[in-house]
């Protein structure tokens, strides 16, 4: 810890303590780029999933189509 914080981390200098400082800094910079963070997109998540589950549909449409032409040989 440097001079201008007590034992429990807290500035005892006011403004000029060059730890409150970093923190505001560091607190400034992510309130700026707390709208650039990149999140998961549901419709991509969505579209995916519709894929699969057509591609399972055309599988077993198929395996289906299959069995009843075995069956009737």
């Amino acid at each position: 810890m440097t001079q201008c914080c007590n034992d429990f981390g807290n500035c005892t200098q006011g403004r000029d303590c060059p730890i409150r400082k970093q923190r505001i800094e560091e607190a400034n910079q992510a309130y700026i780029e707390r709208g650039k963070v990149v999140g998961h997109n549901p419709y991509i998540e969505t579209f995916d999933t519709v894929k699969s589950l057509l591609a399972w549909m055309v599988l077993v449409a198929v395996s289906g189509l299959a069995f009843i032409a075995w069956l009737k040989i």
